[in-house]
């Protein structure tokens, strides 16, 4: 007959031990983090696809109001155009063109009115790209954004533009007491003509339950490894 022993050596049991509860710890993070990205998903889901409401007066907490369904009246100054670089829908070069939209409240917001291939960037081109006259438009309130260390600096001078800086905007155009966030405008179903509006994507990354389980797995594989070096088998 066969029976077995367990002998546990001091120094394995301490690192085992320890490296267990930081996995666990780990493991427990990632649970915390995936409810914080599911309730962020749904939070998102919720106002984007809400019914348009007026633009609130003020933005105290841009976090709050990030992907807002929002609906205005009033007009375009076309002559106060930016365009910035980015890629299309179909990984083609070009620009978002971002205008200023003054609203029947009285107050300024750069519109993101969408995308124009590159040979489209002067307005000389595209005459038939440009709003006049008073329009309704809706769309999504999107944050400003910061440089990429890797990334170019914007070009003002030039319009040449390359992450979204409202300041930096408001100040190339001398616009004053500009809203804090960019409006998006939405893309009118099966309107195919440019600017190619909808520039929001909802790309938001939720890996965190993979996270949860390569943690815990791991957890549970380093258990069975300190067990079977320390379980042996002796005879009786």
């Amino acid at each position: 007959m066969f029976s077995y022993s367990f002998k546990p050596r001091l120094w394995p049991t301490i690192v085992t031990a320890i490296l267990f509860v930081c996995m666990i710890f780990l493991g427990n993070r990632q649970v915390e983090r995936l409810q914080w990205k599911l309730g962020l998903i749904a939070q998102i889901e919720s106002r984007a696809f809400a019914d348009p409401i007026l633009l609130p007066v003020r933005a105290d907490n841009l976090d709050d109001m990030e992907y807002l369904s929002i609906k205005m009246q009033g007009s375009f100054n076309n002559d106060q155009e930016m365009t910035l670089y980015s890629v299309g829908p179909n990984g083609e070069a070009g620009y978002d063109l971002y205008t200023p939209f003054f609203n029947d409240g009285g107050q300024v917001v750069i519109v993101n009115r969408g995308w124009v291939p590159e040979f489209m960037k002067d307005q000389e081109t595209r005459p038939e790209t440009l709003k006049t006259g008073d329009v309704i438009i809706e769309g999504l309130l999107r944050k400003p954004s910061v440089k990429l260390w890797f990334g170019p600096e914007n070009e003002p001078s030039n319009n040449n533009w390359f992450y979204r800086d409202i300041d930096a905007m408001a100040k190339a155009q001398n616009l004053n007491s500009v809203y804090p966030m960019f409006l998006y405008a939405a893309r009118m179903e099966n309107d195919n003509r440019y600017p190619v509006a909808g520039r929001t994507e909802f790309n938001i990354v939720n890996n965190h339950l993979d996270y949860v389980l390569t943690w815990y797995g791991l957890a549970i594989v380093l258990i069975i490894i300190y067990l079977i070096a320390h379980i042996h088998k002796k005879d009786e």
